[in-house]
């Protein structure tokens, strides 16, 4: 494990103009915390390890083996530099996933889809590693080359040996696994890294490294993996690797997610660039999944293709690739893979460039596209057919389907202005909220904005409960957001799932069983309670006080979150009640703090004021039901009282309030009096 040298150099891209152009091909990497006594490691590892190996040459991959929960010897080999990974990114339970520097969970997650639009992915930098080897000592050389603009940031380069495959005899530790992909086992760098100020456009900068083959090393097997790193955020920039492919595929538009519009033509850009000094004879297929009155093709050497093309791509040189899609008339997204593959170079995986277009949409179901709970062969794609299908019972005909990361893509690029109201199916997946602050804070956007979120799945709030400490952001989404606490785990009796009878949204809405679709081991609803004066229960358990569902409006936004994913409603007819109630709900008044006069006139004071035991609050021309509501300081709901159409005076007994400051209101579920002030004093 001793490191020989180091040195740096700086240098001026002379290969050909292929090495100036405006974005690198980016390799996601995979950090992969894990060990060979974990018995959840060796139920997960094996759906990761499949994705993996069908994209060897498109991604990259280490592991990390940790300490616990037993016996390890690839951990036992390098105790304090594996303990340092696990301090870096937090790591408190093994199996856990980074993706390109941020929290991903549970590697059963890891799906081709989301491989592919990491992939399609592009870098302002390229890393290129090369090795030569004397004896036992591998010398390294790093070049990180600058091929577009550098987003501002502190960042430091990190090199580890990695070995490509463990494979043992009988297994190492006590959960029978005995194949190991990608196993750290030194950094080049030190845990830390090294600073890295990227070179200008155009311009690299080079690293040099030497390491010694331990006798336990397979030197066939060993490799260099180097990624680039932000400091404050720990984005990865890119990754290279020993044997990465000389022909890269690489997305040039600004942005891959773009709003259409009926009737208009949008176009992207991509480059085949040729980095090795050989001819290579390619083949590029376009895929389309769009509406029947839309069309798309692609073009390259002046012809147009609408499915499949095959060429040439001489060494040294790029073949660009214009993708053009026009939009008809139905709402939706346009989602397009563009596909090259290699026949002369079966180890050069197929790569892809994805590209969308959004035009006519204003509901959309989003699907949180990360790992299952317990490696549950459930994935939140099984469950989107559930929020469709309901939204078109309740007649809406402008919805699309798609995943968080697409969706944060759009968001990113600015095209879904034109969506009211988004429907995010969690199910059962890890994270759900917690680890992705880049999701929150553009899903607080579009409620600042005037959108409206439905959100449903079962430990939502477990979860950031449980690592409040850690995501702090998703405790605020969680709490004056969504404007709900959690209170616990709601399964030891939780059967059915009850509207509160005199909500005015959701009250008419049958009871359902719940279903257990991750089985009865894993069946955990989260009971919740409201959290501020602009949230309201909704949903309980079994007809009882745990609750399972709130609604909040505030002037800007509305919002429902339901303790349980929606498939958990076992009854199809009150799932689509439930879809159906809440679009109605979004549709309605938006200006839920701004009333006229005429509501305003509703609500009169409380007397005696300050209050001991009771109070009698004035109330005039209450020409329906109203839900007299009474929160503390805080904004913590105490009450909620019926009031009758008809009522002048209502009393309010205070007798087991503490002494303190109170507020009430009136509200019908849509809109809302003004708020006025109560004093107790015992």
């Amino acid at each position: 494990m001793k490191k020989i040298f180091y040195s740096l150099s700086v240098a001026v891209l002379l290969l050909t103009s292929a090495t100036t152009f405006a974005q690198a091909k980016k390799y996601p990497l995979f950090e992969h915390f894990t060990q060979a006594s974990c018995g959840p490691c060796a139920a997960q590892n094996p759906y990761f390890q499949e994705v993996y190996y069908a994209n060897e040459s498109n991604v990259h991959h280490v592991a990390y083996h940790t300490s616990w929960p037993g016996i390890d010897p690839m951990y036992d080999f390098n105790p304090s530099e594996s303990d340092a990974m696990v301090s870096y990114y937090g790591v408190s339970g093994v199996p856990d996933m980074f993706a390109n520097g941020t929290e991903f969970g549970s590697p059963a997650g890891v799906t081709q889809d989301i491989v592919n639009n990491l992939v399609a992915e592009s870098s302002p930098i390229r890393i290129l590693v090369t090795e030569t080897v004397a004896g036992s000592t591998v010398n390294v050389h790093i070049e990180v080359q600058t091929v577009g603009t550098v987003p501002a940031g502190t960042y430091k380069l990190k090199a580890a040996a990695v070995e490509h495959i463990i494979d043992y005899v009988s297994a190492p530790g006590t959960n029978g696994e005995t194949e190991f992909p990608n196993v750290f086992r030194e950094f080049l760098t030190g845990s830390g890294g090294v600073a890295i100020t990227p070179a200008a456009i155009g311009s690299s900068v080079s690293f040099d490294y030497s390491y010694t083959y331990d006798a336990v090393y397979v030197p066939a097997n060993m490799m260099t993996l180097a990624w680039v790193q932000n400091v404050a955020t720990k984005e990865v920039l890119n990754s290279g690797a020993t044997g990465d492919p000389e022909v890269e595929v690489v997305n040039m538009s600004a942005a891959a997610f773009t709003q259409g519009t009926v009737g208009g033509a949008n176009a992207f850009n991509g480059d085949i660039i040729n980095l090795g000094d050989a001819n290579a004879n390619i083949e590029i297929t376009l895929t389309s999944s769009q509406p029947a009155d839309w069309s798309a093709e692609f073009e390259y050497n002046g012809t147009t293709y609408t499915s499949t093309a095959s060429s040439t791509i001489n060494a040294l040189s790029t073949l660009p690739i214009d993708l053009n899609v026009n939009v008809g008339s139905t709402s939706a997204i346009g989602e397009y893979t563009i596909t090259v593959e290699f026949p002369d170079n079966p180890e050069i995986m197929p790569q892809v460039l994805n590209y969308y277009v959004i035009s006519g949409v204003t509901d959309l179901v989003v699907n949180n596209e990360v790992s299952y709970g317990d490696g549950t062969p459930y994935g939140t794609y099984d469950w989107e057919s559930l929020y469709t299908d309901a939204l078109d019972a309740a007649g809406v005909t402008t919805w699309a389907a798609t995943s968080h990361f697409t969706m944060k893509k759009g968001f990113d690029s600015g095209s879904l202005d034109d969506v009211e109201n988004i429907y995010y199916n969690v199910g059962w997946t890890f994270p759900g909220l917690v680890s992705d602050e880049a999701k929150i804070e553009q899903l607080m956007n579009f409620l600042d904005n005037g959108g409206n979120l439905f959100i449903s799945g079962q430990d939502i709030g477990w979860e950031v409960n449980e690592y409040a400490a850690y995501y702090p952001e998703a405790v605020d989404f969680y709490e004056n957001y969504l404007h709900a606490s959690f209170v616990n785990d709601a399964a030891a009796g939780a059967t059915s799932f009850t509207a509160v009878v005199d909500e005015p949204w959701y009250g008419d809405v049958a009871a359902s069983d719940i279903s257990k679709p991750y089985g009865t081991t894993y069946y955990y609803p989260d009971q919740i309670e409201v959290n501020g004066v602009d949230a309201f229960d909704v949903f309980t358990y079994n007809a009882g006080t745990k609750v399972g569902g709130v609604r909040s409006e505030t002037s800007d936004y509305k919002t429902v979150y339901l303790g349980i994913g929606i498939e958990m409603i076992e009854d199809d007819a009150v799932r689509n009640a439930v879809m159906e109630a809440t679009y109605l709900y979004f549709k309605g008044d938006l200006n839920g703090i701004a009333y006229d006069q005429a509501i305003q006139g509703l609500l009169g004071g409380a007397n005696p004021n300050p209050a001991v035991n009771s109070t009698v609050i004035t109330l005039s021309n209450i020409d329906k039901n109203y839900t007299l509501v009474v929160t503390d300081i805080t904004g913590k709901i105490i009450m909620q009282n019926t009031i009758a159409a008809g009522t002048d005076a209502y009393q309010l007994m205070t007798s087991d309030l503490s002494s303190g400051m109170y507020f009430f209101y009136l509200t019908d579920g849509t809109q809302r009096t003004q708020t006025e002030k109560l004093n107790v004093v015992k």
